[in-house]
């Protein structure tokens, strides 16, 4: 049964991909660059081992399945990627790693993954993990949250295991005294499960001592859950960046806008038409930013408009004909329409839809 999935990280992935698109220092903008790209390799590989883990134990009512679970103790975090836990109190505790070259282990039991045939030396997940495993402990004692039977505290089984994307090369030591059983493809654990089953149910007599029951153990998942507490990250703060560091990147293009600044924040503002109020209708220009920035500029006055500045009072505003947009009224800067008007889309550079005057 599944208790919890992963938290959305839909928001972090377009804030980071919209950062990009800002005008700021290269070396920074890397830092950036490698940030989403992790966001990304992470995201895949916990989905991977997610669907795994789903297909074989969501329909299980005697387990449960937490995804994505990131606990807080005395000043420490453990980002728990999976958490599989059993009536018998036996808790799988799962690292996702996404390596899409491979990972190798050597007999000393260092870690080392593949990009374009050579390979990097990463830390051991397992030990990761285990450290995983200390905070959760602890976390429970401390917290009073393990399940009782005759006033004595149940204590689990906590299992380490690291999982990896089916299509990634795993290569083990064959010799050595390092244990790293507990790494293994994503569609290898069931096997692996079924085998822990196995052993346990030689000493099944002992074990049913700290059976508990299916509610007891929902119960028991759910107050893990509420001491989750979801990542949030200050990316301006990690990357050192202030807010006059990240403009709008304004490439140039061979053209100008003719639009007036925001008097407000000094960004393009655009031709609008207000849809209630005193003044239906009636004509303004709007900050390109809003509701951000509520900046606004009459579009009639009691002098004769500036071409260079504003659109033609009578004139409306056509839609683009590529994404259904606004347009804006632009001026070309050079080629051979050299200062000719013409209409093109608010959300350029995304959209590039332009509508010639004639």
């Amino acid at each position: 049964m599944i208790i919890k999935n992963k938290d959305d990280s839909q928001a972090r992935i377009d804030y980071l991909s919209d950062l990009l698109e800002r005008d700021f220092p290269d070396e920074k903008k890397r830092l950036v660059d490698r940030e989403l790209k992790n966001l990304y390799s992470g995201k895949k590989g916990e989905e991977t081992s997610a669907y795994y883990l789903d297909f074989d134990f969501k329909q299980k009512k005697n387990w449960v399945l937490i995804h994505d679970l990131r606990l807080e103790h005395d000043g420490d975090v453990a980002q728990i990627d999976h958490l599989l836990i059993g009536r018998m109190l036996d808790i799988y505790v799962i690292e996702s790693k996404n390596f899409n070259y491979g990972v190798s282990i050597s007999d000393e039991g260092d870690f080392s993954y593949f990009y374009e045939n050579r390979p990097y030396s990463i830390p051991s997940p397992i030990a990761q993990n285990e450290r995983h495993i200390r905070l959760l402990e602890r976390l429970l004692n401390d917290n009073g949250l393990l399940p009782t039977r005759l006033g004595i505290t149940l204590r689990p089984n906590y299992r380490n295991i690291v999982l990896i994307s089916p299509q990634s090369r795993l290569t083990k030591p064959k010799k050595g005294l390092y244990d790293c059983s507990a790494v293994m493809k994503a569609d290898k654990f069931l096997e692996r499960f079924n085998n822990d089953i196995n052993d346990d149910s030689l000493s099944s007599v002992m074990s049913l001592a700290k059976v508990i029951s299916q509610q007891s153990l929902y119960t028991f998942a759910n107050k893990l859950v509420l001491m989750h507490k979801p990542i949030t990250i200050n990316y301006m703060a990690k990357f050192w960046l202030e807010e006059s560091d990240v403009v709008v990147a304004e490439p140039d293009t061979g053209y100008t806008t003719g639009m007036p600044k925001c008097p407000k924040c000094g960004k393009e503002m655009i031709r609008r038409s207000a849809k209630k109020g005193k003044n239906p209708g009636k004509e303004f220009f709007g900050c390109s930013d809003f509701p951000k920035c509520r900046g606004a500029v009459a579009a009639v006055s009691d002098s004769k408009p500036d071409k260079s500045e504003s659109n033609p009072v009578d004139e409306s505003v056509p839609d683009c004909p590529k994404c259904g947009a606004s347009m804006v009224k632009r001026i070309t800067k050079k080629g051979e329409n050299n200062q000719k008007e013409f209409w093109g889309c608010n959300k350029f550079p995304k959209c590039r839809g332009t509508i010639s005057i004639s």
